[in-house]
């Protein structure tokens, strides 16, 4: 009965170090995965933080020529009380409307700017969208954030 046994199990005893090769190699896979993995990652924290950046400074920039577009409007609207009283010529009217019209151009620019950041950064935190011109429903759920915090735990400590 023992003999029987032992006849049918077969473990290679001698099998000159391929099994222990085989180990090394799939340590090496696994940790070339990793290092793939932890790249993916930080490039997409980057392109994140990168959108952050752009939109902070573009918001303020918005701000900065809002603030600017008032001013030249009101210049604009002060010369042309002042033209109609006489008081200066047409040329300064003139300046004062090229002003606000260059004024009122940034402002645009920038706000087109300000869009094209939100889409920056909605793209790199994952966002999606189909083909068909449709939102995609690309939310992920609780469970999904959890798994994905705690891999990012897991690849970022030593």
């Amino acid at each position: 009965m023992v003999n029987a046994l032992l006849g049918s199990v077969s473990v290679p005893l001698f099998d000159g170090g391929a099994a222990s090769a085989q180990v090394r190699a799939q340590e090496a896979a696994l940790e070339q995965a990793r290092a793939s993995y932890q790249s993916v990652v930080l490039t997409a924290l980057q392109d994140v933080e990168d959108a952050l950046v752009a939109l902070r400074g573009d918001r303020a920039r918005l701000v900065r020529l809002q603030s600017a577009a008032i001013a030249a409007g009101n210049a604009d609207l002060l010369a042309q009380n002042r033209y109609s009283s006489g008081l200066i010529d047409f040329q300064i009217v003139l300046q004062t409307q090229r002003a606000l019209l260059t004024a009122q151009d940034s402002v645009a620019s920038t706000s087109a700017d300000v869009s094209a950041d939100h889409v920056r950064l909605y793209k790199a935190l994952g966002g999606g969208w189909n083909t068909d011109g449709s939102s995609a429903a690309s939310i992920p759920n609780a469970a999904t954030n959890t798994a994905i915090t705690e891999k990012i735990t897991r690849i970022s400590t030593p």
